[in-house]
């Protein structure tokens, strides 16, 4: 047993390291008040904006310009009817009217995001929290889309 003790501390070392380094949160690049992230994003008329955070994706490929921009609003029900908000139908628009669709699950940078499934009767509100992949230092309108 001794004779395999000098190779037991490297092992474990490089055993410690890699736990750590898969345990490893994404890291915020900014937040709102604190970045330039919250300017990018504008409220449509029926969104309150409480927070932007941005995300560089964890599969990102060398050369890309993609981030994510996970954004927590309040949403009010001024659709003219009941509705079960679906997260895909939360858009940010941008001034080429290009659109990014929301998601809450798909990439690590959306671990932990949990929404509220039930119906919203016209004038109800309720906080969610949305992934949207966008190009960096997009900027657009939030808003939610119920066309489609």
């Amino acid at each position: 047993m001794n004779r395999y003790r000098p190779f037991l501390a490297p092992i474990f070392a490089v055993c410690v390291v890699a736990l750590l380094a898969g345990c490893k949160e994404p890291q915020s690049a900014s937040e709102t008040g604190a970045g330039s992230a919250a300017g990018f994003v504008k409220p449509g008329t029926d969104i309150v904006i409480k927070q932007v955070r941005t995300f560089v994706p964890s599969d990102a490929i060398a050369g890309s310009n993609d981030e994510y921009y996970v954004v927590t609003f309040t949403f009010t029900n001024n659709q003219g009817a009941s509705l079960a908000p679906r997260i895909d139908h939360f858009v940010i628009q941008d001034l080429d009217n290009r659109r990014y669709f929301g998601a809450d699950s798909g990439n690590v940078s959306l671990v932990g995001i949990s929404n509220y499934t039930g119906v919203l009767k016209v004038g109800d509100s309720h906080d969610y929290t949305v992934g949207f992949r966008v190009p960096s230092n997009a900027s657009g309108t939030l808003f939610y889309d119920n066309t489609f």
